[in-house]
């Protein structure tokens, strides 16, 4: 069998849904369980229960995953053997990024790259969206990931995605209703602000940055977590592209909102790497994965 149908069926019985398995791989629904049925189909059987809360391995499953645990894990060990005996999938990986893609993209990003590279090493930094470009043109980092704008000299985009920032609020609150909010109806609202620095730059947008300089939050905190929790009590709003909340917009703990100024609306999340200097062979194959991975949540974040 194919190495990445058996990671479908490993991470469908890891989650019990063919949904969730599909969200953490980021492959449409129907293509996982297509080949669940394939597998089946070839193996003579069912290998799960169908239930109404999900899936469960039944005895034939579970004695083919300890099989296909064992398996993946010999071919790994043997293709490490021999990649280190030629040298290509070894080496480090340097990359800035906004905090937002911590939470579920970038750690999924290099769970999955690690299983196909385990010898490759990371270094990866959260920073404010603004801080991500200095930090790439610095050459300290290799790869950077924010909401890109005007570029300088010597810095080049390899992939974008229409993941703009927007209005992040809990379930049931008033501007919810609204189809777009307006940055007078945000100042009348407890506002929560990650880091203390706007998350865009302020040539995207002079009203944005005025009404960011003339906010006074409720609470300021550097850590997402922190604040996706805030609100999702209810404590305030914030301002946040979707990928931040992919998993509680899904389960409907919060609700986002675009802005009612076009610029906003517009942004767009790039992988940024410098044009002057080649990257290592692991680095641009990471880069690869990126691209590929970016443009799925893209369409994930579409339909939320």
């Amino acid at each position: 069998m194919h190495a990445s149908v058996l990671k479908y069926f490993v991470e469908v019985a890891r989650c019990g849904s063919v949904r969730k398995a599909s969200e953490n791989l980021y492959v449409a629904a129907s293509a996982v369980n297509r080949q669940i049925l394939k597998i089946e189909d070839e193996l003579g059987g069912e290998l799960f229960d169908r239930m109404p809360n999900g899936m469960r391995l039944n005895a034939a499953g579970e004695r083919l995953l300890r099989h296909v645990q064992s398996t993946l894990h010999d071919f790994q060990v043997m293709r490490s053997e021999l990649d280190a005996l030629k040298g290509e999938r070894t080496g480090h990986v340097k990359l800035a990024s906004m905090d937002s893609l911590f939470v579920d993209f970038l750690p999924a990003s290099i769970e999955e790259f690690s299983q196909v590279y385990p010898a490759v090493t990371y270094t990866v930094a959260s920073f404010g969206p603004m801080e991500v470009l200095p930090q790439l043109q610095s050459g300290r980092f290799d790869i950077g990931m924010t909401f890109v704008g005007r570029l300088p000299a010597g810095i080049e985009t390899v992939a974008l995605a229409a993941l703009p920032t927007g209005v992040v609020m809990a379930a049931g609150h008033p501007l919810a209703a609204k189809a777009a909010v307006s940055l007078a109806d945000c100042a009348r609202q407890p506002f929560l602000r990650s880091l203390g620095q706007p998350p865009i730059d302020r040539s995207m947008s002079r009203e944005f940055a005025q009404f960011w300089d003339e906010l006074e939050p409720v609470v300021t905190c550097n850590w997402t977590t922190m604040v996706k929790r805030l609100i999702i009590a209810g404590k305030g709003i914030s301002f946040f592209s979707k990928i931040a909340f992919i998993e509680e917009l899904r389960r409907g703990d919060v609700v986002w909102r675009p802005f009612d100024i076009a610029e906003l609306n517009a942004l767009q999340v790039g992988i940024l790497l410098p044009s002057h200097r080649a990257l290592p062979h692991v680095a641009q194959t990471f880069v690869a994965r990126l691209v590929r991975q970016l443009k799925q949540l893209e369409a994930v974040a579409a339909t939320l």
